[in-house]
């Protein structure tokens, strides 16, 4: 007898101690509602396995007890979208585990018991499927209401019964509003590098306000977005016995100085490095204050900035860009000096932004046509933004629009009196896997200007079917004049084979002309495919490009998007 007893739990823990590598979905885990995708499954039950740029973490491996709990989150999330007689079964074999999953009905919304005036607000409606999700987003938003209306101590009595033999549900809500509340004093708790009188101008919160909590929210916006905080709390205390709620607002800074490094390479530039230190609260009150340096294998750039959000009413910014660089470029090297102030303002949904630039280069020019010498260049620009990427980093929908007008004149002591503009159009949408990206560059000078001032095309972030910069028309010994009237447009089509690699195909288009507002000129055209593998920092792309009217192909690798390279 103990001999058997013995033999069953060696076998026993054996069992349990066997590793399981692979964990997969069958049945109904794609429905109508999009909900039951295989990674969302897996992210219910912890399941991440590695992706390419981390390739240095093992794979993960599960016992018979993280089965068993998985088992019991897949059921917890199917009764959370109203499934709840879903069976959930799974077969071990091996070392890979089978979950079979069968949804039975879902439980619908039979009534719902609410006062008139809060059914707008709870987006439930009969014979709707019942989610546990959207019932506690109802009574979010009946709080939420009640704080805005200024009823901070209203109550809330919602319940769901349910039925699960006749698979539905009967909601019923009771709201009492009680009296109106007032903001009481507020204080202020900081320990940055901030005047009072400028954090006050930022709270929305005043004492004898009817109670607002979007008025909290916003203040609470404000707050984050000076970015040097790593605490923020607004605390208004519900705890009094009258009407009246003080609130303490509670701030801690964090590290606003900070030191970044970074090495990179495309088929551009090369290798490149940037070292950089900036600090976001230079002297009080969010100034900013940056210096560092970008060195690749064509020359070098130092630079520093002072930027004052705050410079004028709260609403107008100051920005001082001081550089130097040295570079060596397709068709000239240069040395250049520029100074650039400017002020910008937020209105009518748009950045508007005025200033002055003032540009010394000394030239070393390969063209026979353009000599190298030295110039000075100050003029005065303007530029307005409309940015409405829904990621800075690696946008999906949106668009980006800007227009930059730059007059140099003698006036101001330039050398040449001139105009340039820059108009650029960034479009992409995305549908379910499929992503299409418009740009369109349009810019023009009124005159020939000494050869750095031309626009350029060609390269990683322009016409893909040409090297960098190698666009247009050129000299005897093959260097590019550039243009005085540009057009660059791109076309790209991405299918995403998974969430963190896609394939793309794309024609870019070129005109380049010699001639001031001219836009007739010859279009160089190219097309090609490419892939996109999505990391932290941005995609890492690979684009094979072929030029319509010349020979070969050309190899481009980078990181970052192209369509958001500004």
């Amino acid at each position: 007898m103990f001999k058997i007893f013995l033999i069953i739990t060696i076998l026993t823990l054996s069992c349990f101690g066997k590793e399981i590598k692979t964990i997969d979905f069958s049945g109904d885990i794609d429905l109508v509602l999009g909900d039951f995708s295989k990674s969302n499954l897996e992210k219910v039950c912890d399941i991440s396995y590695p992706t390419i740029y981390k390739f240095w973490k093992e794979k993960p491996t599960f016992t018979q007890n993280d089965i068993k709990i998985c088992s019991d989150l897949l059921k917890d999330y199917f009764d959370s979208f109203g499934f709840y007689r879903a069976l959930i079964s799974y077969e071990i074999v091996e070392d890979k585990t089978i979950f079979n999953i069968k949804k039975d009905e879902q439980i619908k919304i039979s009534s719902i018991k609410i006062e008139d005036e809060y059914k707008n607000i709870i987006d439930l409606k009969v014979n709707d499927g019942f989610k546990a999700s959207n019932f506690t987003n109802s009574k979010k938003n009946i709080y939420k209401y009640l704080g805005e209306k200024g009823y901070a101590k209203g109550i809330l009595d919602a319940k769901a019964y349910v039925d699960l033999d006749e698979y539905k549900v009967d909601i019923e809500y009771q709201i009492t509003k009680n009296n109106l509340q007032y903001f009481g004093e507020v204080s202020i708790q900081n320990d940055a590098k901030i005047e009072t009188a400028f954090l006050e101008k930022n709270i929305q919160i005043k004492k004898g306000q009817t109670y607002n909590s979007n008025l909290i929210d916003k203040t609470y916006e404000n707050l984050y977005n000076f970015g040097i905080y790593k605490y923020i709390a607004i605390e208004p205390n519900l705890d009094t016995q009258n009407d009246i709620i003080p609130v303490n607002v509670k701030l801690v800074q964090g590290n606003y100085r900070e030191t970044t490094y970074g090495i990179g390479y495309d088929t551009d530039t090369k290798a490149r490095f940037k070292a950089q230190y900036k600090n976001d609260n230079f002297l009080g009150n969010l100034k900013s204050f940056t210096i560092g340096t970008k060195v690749n294998s064509d020359g070098f750039e130092v630079y520093n900035n002072l930027y004052n959000p705050y410079f004028i009413n709260d609403d107008i910014s100051l920005n001082n860009d001081i550089s130097y660089e040295d570079m060596d470029y397709s068709s000239y090297s240069q040395k250049k000096v520029e100074v650039k102030l400017s002020f910008s303002k937020d209105f009518f949904g748009l950045t508007h932004t005025v200033g002055f630039l003032a540009q010394h280069s000394t030239i070393q020019s390969e063209l026979k046509e353009y000599q190298s010498g030295s110039y000075l260049l100050n003029s005065l620009f303007y530029e307005t933004i409309l940015d409405e990427r829904d990621d800075i980093l690696n946008p999906k929908n949106g668009y980006y629009l800007s227009f930059y007008l730059e007059n140099g004149t003698k006036t101001i002591a330039s050398e040449i009196d001139y105009i340039k503009t820059l108009t650029q159009i960034r479009y992409l949408k995305t549908f379910d896997k499929f992503t299409s990206s418009i740009k369109t560059s349009i810019g023009t000078l009124d005159k020939d200007l000494p050869i750095f001032k031309h626009f350029f095309a060609g390269g990683d972030y322009s016409n893909r079917g040409y090297s960098y910069q190698q666009v247009g028309k050129k000299d005897s010994d093959d260097n590019p004049y550039g243009g005085l009237s540009m057009i660059d447009n791109s076309i790209e089509f991405e299918y995403a084979i998974r969430k963190d690699l896609g394939f793309v195909t794309f024609f870019d288009s070129t005109m380049l002309s010699l001639e001031p507002n001219r836009f007739d000129d010859k279009f160089y055209n190219s097309y090609g495919l490419g892939a996109r593998y999505y990391t932290p920092i941005g995609p890492l792309r690979v684009d094979l490009g072929f030029p319509v009217d010349e020979g070969g192909f050309v190899f481009h690798i980078g990181i970052g998007q192209v369509f958001w390279k500004l």
